[in-house]
């Protein structure tokens, strides 16, 4: 838009900003972005009854250039993980929908950290306070080296959004009895997520067909983020700037289901929204 305002609008705007002067003023709005975000997400979700939650990769760049990594202008890490589950380097961003798809809240940390400890940030942060607290370990466990990150591995809290008090479905990343038990007295929040393989109970068929049904939709509103709004190409060029961007694309994404749920179209017609 600049480079054509350049080219044909400076009669009109003869004091047009230059790329980097617009980029350095977006770049102080992305709060707004994300509470523009969380305004339309509230009106949007009045009536769910239960949110989703998954995490998906934020590469900052291909593996090959992270070789060179001590040297990239982003802080990150290799990590694994998404639909294809492969290697990465970059973040890793926790999504929360509702069961029609609308985005409640989000939050980005690095790479190669446990989903749970994702969880843990994003349901303690809609508290008000992040706070990192690893549930308490059975007797007969013990380990030598325990990861407990600080709150230096996550980016800002303000984007998570308010605390529903909605039953959470998530994937296997997010199972274990001691971590669901956990966010349940301490947060006062439900999460039903598969039990690990090599856990004795109920594993039935049923069950599990469920739980994926009822999960699907936040599969389809990462694809929709990732098709429509290039999730996974950021191309940020600073920590601000990364924020930006996602805050940017969370909110276009609420926006367009606005938008269409205005004109009575379904609510994933987003790529044909402008035509």
């Amino acid at each position: 838009m600049l480079r054509y305002m350049h080219m044909y609008g400076l009669k009109w705007f003869p004091t047009l900003l230059q790329q980097s002067q617009f980029n350095q003023r977006a770049r102080q709005v992305w709060p707004a972005l994300a509470l523009l975000q969380q305004e339309l997400g509230h009106l949007l979700a009045n009536n769910a009854t239960y949110e989703v939650v998954d995490c998906t990769p934020i590469p900052h760049c291909s593996l090959s250039q992270a070789k060179s990594h001590s040297r990239h202008w982003l802080s990150g890490k290799k990590g694994r993980g998404g639909n294809h589950g492969g290697w990465y380097y970059g973040e890793q961003l926790l999504l929360c929908a509702t069961e029609k798809g609308v985005i409640t809240g989000w939050l980005a940390g690095i790479a190669n950290m446990d989903d749970r400890w994702m969880m843990e940030a994003f349901v303690s942060s809609r508290q008000g306070e992040m706070r990192l607290i690893e549930p308490e370990l059975p007797r007969h466990r013990t380990y030598k080296h325990r990861y407990i990150p600080t709150q230096e591995a996550f980016r800002t809290a303000m984007t998570v959004g308010q605390d529903r008090s909605l039953t959470v479905l998530a994937d296997g990343g997010f199972n274990g009895p001691r971590w669901i038990r956990h966010w349940k007295e301490q947060y006062n929040v439900t999460v039903i997520a598969p039990p690990s393989k090599n856990r004795k109970g109920d594993k039935s068929r049923k069950n599990s067909g469920w739980l994926a049904k009822h999960r699907q939709i936040i599969e389809t509103v990462i694809a929709r983020l990732t098709q429509t709004f290039d999730l996974h190409r950021v191309n940020a060029h600073s920590e601000d700037g990364m924020l930006t961007r996602l805050a940017g694309k969370m909110a276009a994404y609420n926006l367009a289901i606005w938008l269409n749920r205005s004109e009575g179209r379904p609510d994933g017609a987003m790529e044909t929204l402008l035509c």
